[in-house]
């Protein structure tokens, strides 16, 4: 008898193994419940800043367009005792540019994601397959921060190679609204899964956008990070600087070419530095809500 594949449950590859327990679902493929989720907690710091429209919209996939100024927002986290990973923690290198995105049936405005890193490859693997984020992998170390100086950093590297730094000074905390720095709105992803077919052949499997946006009509926040009401802090930045670190095949055999595009849009000018630190229940960060969108063609 073969493997059996059961209905409404969640596998990656290798599937003979039966459902993949992860951020989404447990092992046995039924959803984690909040109460066996614990608590999270997060630390992430976020520079913008402003660049060449052409530049921009050079690295924006089909239906999207650029929303008001063309600007650029980097993040560098942290997450802590994170329940489907046993209690571990991992960084994460994000980029989001704020954008208008035309579907078939709906438009939506948010933010989007056209790569992130993050520092554990299960996490890489559950993102990428069931929620569409273009993840890679780096090595993140925890966040410097230095609360009495007002000041905090951190970087990414790969086997050495330090390509990405950020650093924040003159950290003044503030309140707020609960939620996520960035240019705000839902989030927005172009998930994109090659067909196998010699020599590239085959093209692609599927190439949509997915989204933390509820489909027209239903209710819901556009944001796949949920923050709980207490254990919330802000701060801004007096000033901050991210460093895009250019790179040759030899030093990032298989990413150069991303980190290249992300030195070549040029920082005319910074825009603004903030900082949050929370701890919420552990299902705030499982992303449960991405869905896909019909491309307009």
């Amino acid at each position: 008898m073969t493997v059996e594949f059961k209905p409404g449950v969640r596998y990656r590859m290798p599937v003979v193994f039966g459902p993949a327990p992860g951020p989404r679902q447990k092992p046995d493929g039924t959803i984690w419940k909040p109460e066996e989720t614990g608590t999270m907690k997060a630390q992430w710091m976020t520079v913008s800043y402003r660049t060449e429209r052409k530049s921009l919209e050079r690295i924006l996939p089909p239906g999207f367009a650029l929303r008001g100024e063309p600007q650029v927002h980097v993040s560098l986290a942290f997450f802590n005792d994170l329940y489907w990973l046993a209690g571990r923690g991992y960084g994460i290198l994000n980029v989001e540019v704020p954008v208008v995105y035309t579907g078939k049936t709906e438009t939506i405005e948010g933010a989007f994601c056209p790569v992130l890193w993050e520092g554990v490859p299960d996490a890489i693997m559950t993102g990428r397959e069931e929620l569409g984020f273009p993840k890679l992998f780096a090595d993140i170390p925890s966040l410097h921060i230095d609360h009495e100086n007002g000041t905090a950093g951190g970087e990414a590297s790969w086997f050495g190679c330090r390509f990405f730094e950020i650093d924040l000074q003159g950290l003044v905390e503030t309140s707020g609204d609960k939620k996520l720095p960035g240019p705000g709105g839902a989030t927005l992803f172009y998930k994109y899964m090659p067909r196998t077919g010699s020599s590239g052949s085959g093209g692609c499997d599927i190439a949509y956008a997915t989204t933390s946006q509820p489909l027209p009509g239903a209710s819901g926040d556009t944001s796949p990070i949920k923050f709980s009401d207490a254990n919330f802090r802000k701060w801004k930045g007096q000033g901050g600087s991210v460093k895009w670190h250019r790179a040759t095949f030899e030093q990032l055999p298989t990413t150069f070419h991303v980190v290249n595009g992300l030195a070549d849009l040029e920082i005319i000018e910074y825009l603004g530095a903030e900082m949050i630190e929370f701890s919420a229940p552990g299902v705030a960060v499982m992303a449960n809500v991405i869905r896909p969108v019909e491309p307009a063609i």
